[in-house]
């Protein structure tokens, strides 16, 4: 009797057992889905808190290269000295943080005051440049490494950007102007009569305004058929 009671039991506990394996075997993904979800969201503010911290390391090491480059000791400001960092490294160290996307915006301009041309494009390009008068700084400075390249009529895309990406009057007629010379110096006429015409058109109390003026009715006059 005593046998038979065992055997009962013992295959009601495997037949539990089974039951609850069936059970976990139909639910792990979703724990492990769950898990994933947990992890990936600490991971995430993990991060934020660590990229927080990199931002605020940056700022705080980044005011000695902004004292050499208003200092314009560019070279310093590019490299550095042996007790703080210079505009390359804080890059590449980081880089990955709003304080270090300004670094980027800083070593392009120091380049481009080196006429280190192609450095300064590559910097540049990389930056992430807002939609603001900085926005527009960073694009006009962008078009002036390309131009001393010889590349015109990127040249004159990256003006037109400046001038657009954060219009008013002060700054973007003058970009507009710019991308229109670079245009011509392109030889992308077409291109150069268009941004002409937009600065009379769009800012027309601008002293660029009759700069345009004169530059289209030249423009017009060489290329009469």
């Amino acid at each position: 009797m005593q046998s038979e009671q065992s055997s009962e039991i013992s295959q009601a506990e495997k037949t539990g057992w089974a039951s609850l394996w069936q059970k976990f075997k139909e639910n792990r993904w979703i724990s492990i889905g769950g898990g994933a979800l947990l992890i990936g969201v600490v991971g995430w503010i993990a991060y934020r808190q660590y990229q927080a911290l990199q931002n605020s390391e940056c700022l705080r090491e980044m005011r000695f290269a902004e004292t050499y480059f208003r200092q314009d000791s560019f070279e310093k400001a590019v490299k550095g000295t042996a007790t703080a960092m210079g505009f390359e490294q804080l890059v590449e160290e980081y880089g990955s943080t709003p304080a270090g996307n300004l670094c980027r915006l800083y070593l392009g301009l120091c380049y481009l005051k080196l006429g280190r041309y192609e450095a300064a494009k590559e910097a540049l390009s990389a930056y992430d440049a807002p939609d603001t008068y900085l926005g527009g700084a960073a694009w006009a400075a962008l078009a002036g490494a390309y131009a001393e390249l010889k590349e015109f009529e990127e040249a004159g895309r990256c003006y037109e950007k400046a001038a657009r990406v954060h219009r008013n009057t002060q700054t973007s007629p003058i970009y507009l102007l710019q991308g229109a010379l670079t245009y011509e110096l392109a030889q992308r006429f077409d291109k150069a009569k268009a941004l002409y015409e937009e600065i009379i058109e769009r800012y027309p109390t601008s002293s660029e305004a009759s700069a345009a003026q004169k530059h289209l009715a030249r423009l017009q006059t060489a290329h009469e058929d």
